[in-house]
């Protein structure tokens, strides 16, 4: 809960709306639809945590290694990326070629993508799922304050601040771990459970 708040607070949107026309076309497309958009975002919440937990099962429960699962699932990414690029640009590519473009900055971005599903595949094995959406909330704060120091393209404001101390409070309670207290009482209440649940013997 602090982690979802603390994000949020840091990508809440900034400033106010453009100006509005007469017909108030404008201002419609900048308030759009909330239920449409409340639906899009927790259908993502579930789409990408299940995608996550069952790409963990197979990392784990797997006697592939990290390379071969990168390349099955980088392959047909690869495959639907590439029809997707020739359904909206084929015409653009058959004229200029498919490396139009291509410069110093995307071909770091391109390395920075690759070494980064390298290192979740990583923290999916390796780890859990969980610290890795904390490593996505630490991303978030850390391309904000590269976006506002090297760019200029964010000014840190109030809500930024205290998003992003929730975010290091989430983080640095993750690391902690249950209290033991918790853990007796939690493993106290399990064992009662399975007292009750036990079948009565028999033989008694």
């Amino acid at each position: 809960v602090t982690l979802t708040a603390g994000v949020t607070l840091i990508q809440i949107p900034r400033g106010e709306a453009s100006g509005s026309d007469s017909s108030g076309e404008s201002t419609a497309h900048a308030q759009g639809n909330a239920a449409i958009g409340l639906a899009a975002v927790l259908s993502a919440c579930m789409t990408s945590g299940l995608a996550g937990v069952y790409l963990e099962k197979i990392l784990k429960q797997s006697d592939a290694s990290i390379w071969m699962r990168n390349i099955q699932l980088g392959s047909i990414g690869a495959v639907l990326a590439l029809a997707g690029c020739f359904m909206q640009d084929g015409d653009k590519i058959q004229k200029d070629g498919f490396m139009q473009g291509y410069g110093g900055i995307v071909w770091a971005v391109i390395l920075l993508q690759a070494v980064g599903g390298l290192v979740v595949a990583a923290v999916l094995k390796y780890a859990d799922n969980i610290l890795k959406c904390f490593g996505n909330a630490l991303s978030i704060v850390l391309s904000c304050l590269l976006s506002a120091s090297l760019l200029q393209e964010f000014v840190p404001d109030m809500l930024f601040v205290l998003g992003t101390l929730l975010v290091l409070m989430a983080t640095y309670l993750y690391s902690l771990g249950m209290p033991q207290s918790v853990q007796l009482l939690w493993y106290r209440v399990i064992g009662q459970k399975s007292k009750v649940d036990a079948p009565d013997d028999p033989a008694v």
